[in-house]
């Protein structure tokens, strides 16, 4: 196998160690009473996202449902122009969503598959992603599969093998959930675009801890949410629709925030917004709006690069440590195409996820792993304690004869 390590998708910031981000600790309460390493499965909540929930509360008492014109529809575009600064887009191009789901959903019913009826994913991606092609074979929609050699890496040739000129659609991760895995997204663009597809990327595992560059990737549309390194929580996602592409998608799902004259309430009239807004349905989660404002104005405020050299620092004394041990990382070898997801191949890894959290340290499992995942308020000192409950707990179960 071959791997696509020469070929950098976005100038790797180095690994450095910054200090200084050991300071953001106190932002975060859960940090004060746990050994917190699970920021892949969800961030942590910060003391500004609490403050800005209850300044929610305290407008809804205040103003009743006058606050949607004086102040909520308002803090919906400041969460559409903060995840645009981040991925490198015009506001205009964002749109929201309550979940992944849905905004797949809404994208999925807005092309045409009479003409080219092939979706091409990776089989390491995200269920979600598949689940909304897989839904639609009855409508004549062929998925097909690009298979990992070593459930590690997938190099953009075997997305080559794949793609010809049925191919409508190729919709694939930025990082893969299961092995921090780092695409050559340019790649993979290049590739869909010479046979005229379109590129779909889900970001849900990027987003605030890699730099991206929508505009430089050559990325069509982009999705991606709150819950892990945007520190938002659940209960919103973004949509990113390159603006050529804006007038060509009309979907056959729709609500009235989608509608261009949306508080014109006609009822016989659909014509969609111009901007990626067209694809928004319902009433969103404004509480999870201020949340998410609160998570993504401090990953500004720090920065995604130096967010990406802390945690890479981070990652690489985890990986390092577990090596020392001799535990087998199931992670790229190459330092710049690892994310903040740290995988450890152990037997039965939710007991020993159970068993970490007996000593108040939070991780998480998947399929024969251990997942780990140090963010930029974590620290070494942190890496040391999980690590050494992990040989205590590995060691018991050698001693009881369980693995």
């Amino acid at each position: 196998m071959t791997t696509d390590a020469s070929r950098v998708p976005y100038p790797a910031p180095s690994a450095v160690e910054h200090p200084e981000l050991e300071a953001y600790r106190k932002e975060f309460p859960i940090l004060q009473r746990k050994t917190y390493l699970n920021s892949c499965s969800l961030g942590a909540l910060s003391q500004r996202g609490m403050a800005r929930l209850a300044e929610f509360m305290e407008r809804w008492n205040e103003w009743g449902a006058h606050a949607w014109y004086e102040i909520w529809l308002g803090e919906l575009e400041r969460a559409r122009r903060q995840f645009a600064a981040i991925i490198g887009a015009e506001p205009h191009e964002v749109a929201l969503a309550p979940n992944v789901s849905v905004a797949l959903g809404a994208i999925a019913s807005a092309f045409d598959y009479r003409q080219r009826n092939k979706v091409v994913l990776a089989d390491m991606d995200f269920p979600t992603l598949a689940y909304q092609w897989l839904a639609k074979r009855r409508l004549g929609v062929e998925c097909v599969f690009v298979e990992s050699p070593d459930r590690i890496y997938t190099p953009p040739e075997l997305f080559e093998e794949k793609v010809d000129e049925r191919t409508l659609l190729v919709a694939t991760s930025r990082v893969f959930y299961t092995s921090g895995y780092i695409q050559d997204v340019r790649a993979v663009a290049d590739i869909a675009h010479k046979q005229g597809a379109y590129l779909l990327i889900d970001d849900y595992q990027g987003t605030g801890q890699i730099p991206i560059d929508v505009e430089a990737m050559d990325i069509d549309i982009l999705v991606s949410g709150t819950l892990k390194w945007l520190m938002g929580g659940p209960g919103l996602a973004f949509v990113y629709i390159r603006e050529g592409l804006l007038s060509q998608l009309e979907p056959t799902i729709a609500g009235w925030f989608g509608h261009r004259e949306q508080f014109q309430f006609k009822t016989r009239e659909l014509e969609f917004r111009s901007d990626a807004a067209r694809i928004e349905l319902g009433t969103p989660a404004v509480p999870s709006v201020y949340v998410a404002n609160a998570g993504m104005e401090i990953v500004r405020e720090i920065g995604v690069e130096t967010i990406c050299e802390r945690t890479r620092y981070l990652t690489n004394d985890l990986i390092a440590r577990a090596r020392e041990h001799g535990w087998q990382v199931h992670a790229p070898r190459e330092p710049e195409r690892r994310s903040s997801i740290v995988m450890l191949e152990v037997e039965q890894p939710e007991q020993v996820v159970a068993e970490l959290i007996q000593r108040n340290i939070i991780v998480d499992s998947r399929p024969g792993l251990v997942r780990i995942s140090p963010y930029f308020y974590n620290t070494i000192e942190e890496n040391a304690i999980v690590v050494a409950a992990l040989e205590e707990i590995l060691e018991e179960r050698r001693r009881s004869g369980l693995g």
